[in-house]
């Protein structure tokens, strides 16, 4: 059983990244770089097929929103853009992106044993359709179980395993959180977070649960996602653009 300890304060950093407009009937993407090195750059290149462009690596806050061509393709992560596909360097960080996903996280993180370049690239597919305004999407990357209450729904996270949630509350508002963690191997479980926290039935939230260095103890790290609804437009042909800031 978990605890009854509880505590008033949160090992949460809450990241509210820029509003973004959302491009209609457009594969979009945006990046969330996990990379600890502090030498690492402002920003690389994303090759889609037949073309690159510049994607930002902020720290501590989502990129801008980008747009792809639809299809199966096969994303590289470059220093350089190629003046063609001949090109992008062997080893580069490579994944593979379905026809089926239409909105997705591309997380970019540290991978020393990369000698091209010293990171990876996970696509985590957010179509609108299954992961929607005012849910979580959370994932825990620790070797911790991980479990509590958020709101109304219930969390039960294993290791490395992830979740979406749907809405925490019927309307904007507090509501409360109560999260326990228990160590690999262990019985007991222990307090990570009891608070409140404030729906945004406007917004998708990526909830990361992080090892910290140093200690046992994981923290919390949120980030919103918040885009505007797009205007009316005539079509374009799509492409590699980015979408707003």
């Amino acid at each position: 059983m978990f605890m009854e300890r509880r505590i008033s304060i949160c090992s949460l950093w809450f990241l509210v990244s820029a509003v973004s407009p959302l491009p209609a009937a457009e594969r979009t993407c945006r990046v969330l770089f996990l990379g600890t090195a502090g030498s690492a750059p402002e920003s690389l290149q994303l090759f889609a097929g037949k073309g690159s462009q510049k994607i930002e690596l902020p720290r501590m806050n989502l990129s801008p929103v980008y747009t792809l061509p639809p299809g199966d393709i096969t994303l590289f992560l470059l220093e350089n853009a190629p003046e063609k596909p001949e090109d992008i360097p062997a080893g580069s960080p490579k994944a593979f992106l379905a026809e089926s996903i239409s909105d997705f996280y591309l997380f970019i993180s540290d991978n020393r044993e990369n000698e091209a370049l010293p990171f990876s690239m996970r696509i985590i597919k957010a179509n609108p359709d299954k992961f929607r305004d005012g849910q979580l999407l959370w994932f825990n990357l620790t070797g911790n179980l991980i479990a509590g209450e958020i709101g109304t729904r219930k969390l039960m996270l294993r290791p490395m395993a992830r979740q979406i949630m749907r809405e925490p509350a019927k309307a904007t508002g507090d509501y409360p959180v109560d999260i326990q963690y228990r160590l690999p191997g262990e019985t007991d479980s222990w307090p990570l977070c009891a608070t409140k926290w404030l729906h945004n039935p406007s917004a998708r939230i990526i909830m990361l649960i992080l090892p910290e260095s140093g200690t046992r103890i994981p923290r919390i790290m949120s980030f919103t996602d918040f885009r505007e609804k797009p205007a009316e437009q005539p079509s374009s042909q799509p492409g590699l653009s980015r979408q707003g800031q």
